[in-house]
């Protein structure tokens, strides 16, 4: 046996609770819709009794009022097999890069829109979840950066550039340390008010903290709020300020260009949120699809539309 314990929980333990046995898979749903116990939306009973001529609905023993076991989350009129459902949600939070949907329908055998579906509803869990966060330390580390193909006409270099611009900030304990949470945001633009905008949502500010960045004159506008240290650095050294920053940063962009082949700009915000979370959690464990269950509960109904209008809405600059 290896002396170096594995984090992350087993598919193979996985699929030998979960496979062939509905009941199980049922259960976990029913822990996540009802976490403390069942209870009738209508009239607060803790009874219930299940059809048996209907998949996964309950009927309150006191008022009869029928409720299905996705009704109110992400998952309403999901028509996949519970196994099948369940397992993707494994495969996909426990991934430690990402999953794409053509690996989505490999491995459940399912049709290419059902996977991507699937993996859309994962990243807006995952997205969800980020955006309760806010990084609070004494040093922090940011920098806009792009992604995408580099336009070959003249005139769209630099500033002008067709590439997609992102921030990414990161708390940590020290200078130039290894950080603990990542902030991760598409924007419109690259400017001081976008600049500030991020920040100011991202992280905790105050005199005493300090912010490093790269030089890029727009974080000038935090000079007021937070102690800056925005020096041009000469990235050819190894041991540069933002080692860190563009060593994750570097990992993040191959992840979703390597994993997400031809993404467009409309998804870049749902694979922003994936690769925050993905890092964030990395040392959560076996305790993953507890989080899950957590996550499911507290979500609200999306369909395929919604999902693609939500995205649009909130970023009018990435429809093509």
């Amino acid at each position: 046996m290896s002396k170096y314990k594995d984090k992350k929980p087993y598919i193979i333990e996985f699929s030998k609770k979960h496979a062939n046995n509905n009941q199980v898979c049922e259960d976990f749903f029913f822990r996540a819709k009802y976490p403390n116990g069942y209870y009738c939306e209508k009239c607060g009973c803790t009874h219930y009794k299940k059809i048996s001529t209907r998949n996964h609905v309950y009927t309150c023993s006191k008022c009869g009022h029928q409720s299905c076991l996705f009704a109110g989350t992400i998952f309403q009129d999901c028509k996949l097999d519970l196994y099948k459902l369940l397992l993707g949600l494994f495969i996909f939070f426990t991934s430690n890069k990402g999953f794409s949907a053509m690996e989505m329908r490999s491995q459940l055998d399912v049709n290419y829109k059902t996977a991507l579906l699937l993996c859309r509803k994962c990243r807006v869990l995952m997205t969800e979840c980020n955006s309760e966060k806010i990084l609070d330390n004494m040093f922090y580390e940011a920098n806009l950066a792009y992604i995408g193909s580099k336009s070959k006409e003249p005139g769209h270099q630099g500033c002008g550039t067709e590439q997609q611009p992102f921030f990414i900030a990161f708390s940590t304990g020290r200078n130039n340390n290894y950080p603990q949470f990542i902030k991760l945001r598409a924007v419109p633009k690259d400017d001081s008010e976008t600049t500030n905008a991020f920040l100011t949502q991202s992280l905790v500010l105050s005199k005493d903290r300090t912010l490093n960045t790269d030089g890029k004159t727009t974080f000038n506008i935090m000079k007021d709020r937070i102690t800056v240290v925005n020096e041009k650095i000469d990235y050819s050294k190894d041991d540069h300020r933002l080692y860190w920053l563009n060593t994750i940063l570097s990992d993040i962009k191959n992840n979703i260009i390597g994993i997400y082949h031809g993404a467009r700009k409309t998804d870049l915000p749902l694979f922003f949120g994936e690769q925050e979370y993905r890092f964030n959690h990395r040392n959560t464990g076996k305790q993953m699809m507890d989080k899950v269950a957590k996550y499911i509960f507290k979500s609200h109904p999306m369909t395929r539309r919604q999902i693609a209008n939500a995205l649009n809405a909130a970023f009018p600059i990435f429809v093509q």
